[in-house]
């Protein structure tokens, strides 16, 4: 579990700091907003007004480095929870903004359970990977839930999904925003959503037996990013974490992506039962 942990932290930590590269236009442009649209939630709820500009510029810019350093591994007992307060805060002052994403969440969460392992010499690594691992299904759980909660089971037998993809995909299309021509072609067959949504929700409600066996995490692993792929194509939203596999790193044989691992002349003896097992 070792290897598996580090590599975790590897991919974690590397996804997240490029994440920070690629939005950064975006995240320093919250200080241009008007003052008016600030609403602020989660750990910067007791705020009553925006980051002044030079704080946003910080904190920001302030991440990257830490953010390769926690993926290098260098001086991980500050290193570490430094970066995942700095992610925490500019991911959420990114939703305090009138619009609440929810597309970071697992990968903040990941990265805070990595931060406060990697501050202890001796930890549980086995357990870590436990926590990172139920906390993946956990957020699959909680949206299958949240759909039943919103729709009954009418959610599969209705039109709620199909008229999802269709007002997601109309609302783009009149904003001159991307939108998906596949999902307005699907919308036209209406036998073909029943099907969607209960592979939807056999996903996301079936999420707990990836703890079970090794074997069955690697076939829920790919459904669910089979789920996110067909939400691409058919609402052109992309869940990029999930799609690139990052998400579902402690479920899987990551170590396996260790250099170490293949300079190694003895084989190591590998995990039986998955993540259950640990």
């Amino acid at each position: 579990m070792i290897d598996r942990l580090r590599v975790t932290r590897w991919l974690v930590g590397g996804f997240a700091t490029v994440y920070l590269v690629v939005r950064l236009p975006h995240l320093l442009g919250f200080a241009d907003f008007h003052e008016a649209r600030f609403v602020p939630i989660g750990v910067l709820a007791a705020l009553d007004s925006p980051f002044p500009s030079w704080f946003l510029h910080a904190a920001v810019l302030g991440a990257i480095p830490f953010g390769v350093a926690f993926t290098a591994g260098w001086q991980l007992r500050w290193t570490g929870p430094t970066f995942a307060v700095l992610l925490l805060v500019v991911t959420t002052y990114r939703n305090s903004w009138g619009q609440v994403f929810h597309t970071e969440n697992l990968m903040v969460l990941q990265v805070i359970i990595l931060a406060v392992a990697f501050m202890f010499t001796r930890r549980d690594d086995a357990f870590v990977i436990r926590l990172l691992s139920v906390v993946v299904v956990v957020t699959y759980v909680l949206g299958g839930w949240a759909k039943l909660r919103a729709g009954g089971w009418e959610w599969i037998t209705g039109d709620t999904l199909r008229n999802q993809v269709a007002y997601d995909n109309v609302r783009k299309a009149a904003l001159g925003a991307p939108y998906s021509p596949i999902g307005g072609w699907a919308v036209g067959h209406s036998w073909m959503f029943p099907p969607f949504a209960v592979f939807a929700l056999a996903v996301e409600l079936g999420a707990p037996l990836a703890l079970v066996k090794q074997r069955w995490a690697n076939v829920w692993c790919a459904a669910a990013w089979t789920f996110h792929l067909g939400v691409l194509v058919l609402m052109a939203i992309v869940f990029a974490y999930p799609l690139s596999g990052v998400a579902f790193a402690p479920l899987l044989p990551v170590e396996r992506l260790d250099p170490r691992r293949w300079r190694s002349p003895v084989r190591e003896p590998q995990v039986v039962g998955g993540p259950a097992a640990v």
